[in-house]
């Protein structure tokens, strides 16, 4: 199986790795560096630890967001981001377990 992303997906991932490798300062900032690096050059062929490392982070973003949009009153554009993210995670998934 080949992990791919639309360019909606790929924009998300890549504005999410970013932002957790601005506020990372330990060295699994330097994973989502590589990580960040990987999708911006689409090189999707991600080890099963990367993977592993790649959902950790989109579900960590995924519940920040959650937190956040309990907060705020743009519930419709959070909620379609939210349904991206959730998209994001299931293909991640499935790709965790065909590794």
């Amino acid at each position: 199986m080949q992990l791919q992303f639309t360019p909606d997906e790929l924009k998300v991932l890549a504005e999410i790795l970013e932002i957790q490798n601005s506020v990372g300062n330990d060295r699994g900032a330097v994973k989502r560096y590589n990580l960040l690096d990987r999708v911006i050059v689409h090189d999707m062929r991600f080890t099963f630890d990367e993977l592993e490392d790649l959902l950790d982070i989109l579900a960590d973003y995924e519940r920040g967001l959650r937190q956040q949009s309990v907060q705020t009153t743009e519930k419709v554009a959070e909620t379609e981001l939210l349904r991206l993210l959730q998209h994001l995670m299931e293909k991640v998934t499935e790709a965790c377990a065909m590794v």
